[in-house]
């Protein structure tokens, strides 16, 4: 796996472990991480990452309410709500080429959550991408995935 990927899935692992309240213990959750086999350089990275999701994920649940009005936040898988959160704060900061950020959320999807969460994610941020800015949206449409 390439780092930006492993950096992705650390900070997935840390913002499940937000939403089950464990945002006071930064060491806990680093152990955590570590225990998941993110490598510890990489570590810091995720967890600034997930702070920074974290820090704007009421933007993105308000998203993803109107994109998905039959799957609210509350109703959805925490893993399908961490990787929203993730990948919405990703596309609106152009962290990565949209293409990339969406096939890694699908990617982390089927690795993490249920078999129709992949679907769910991929159909749920096509829209969130296609809704925003225009020049936000069109930032790399022709990008081949690969960082």
């Amino acid at each position: 796996m390439n780092k930006r990927h492993e950096t992705r899935r650390g900070a997935l692992l840390a913002l499940f472990q937000f939403d089950a309240g464990r945002l006071d213990d930064m060491e806990d959750v680093a152990a955590g991480l570590a225990a998941a086999d993110v490598p510890e350089s990489l570590i810091e990275d995720a967890l600034d990452i997930a702070k920074q999701a974290w820090e704007t994920r009421s933007a993105g649940d308000a998203a993803v309410t109107t994109l998905a009005p039959e799957w609210p936040v509350h109703r959805q898988p925490h893993v399908d709500r961490s990787l929203l959160r993730l990948a919405i704060w990703e596309l609106r900061t152009q962290h990565a080429p949209p293409k990339v950020v969406i096939d890694e959320a699908v990617e982390l999807a089927h690795e993490f959550s249920t078999k129709d969460s992949g679907a769910f994610v991929n159909g749920v941020l096509d829209r969130y991408w296609h809704q925003m800015d225009g020049s936000e949206a069109s930032a790399s449409p022709q990008s081949d995935g690969v960082e």
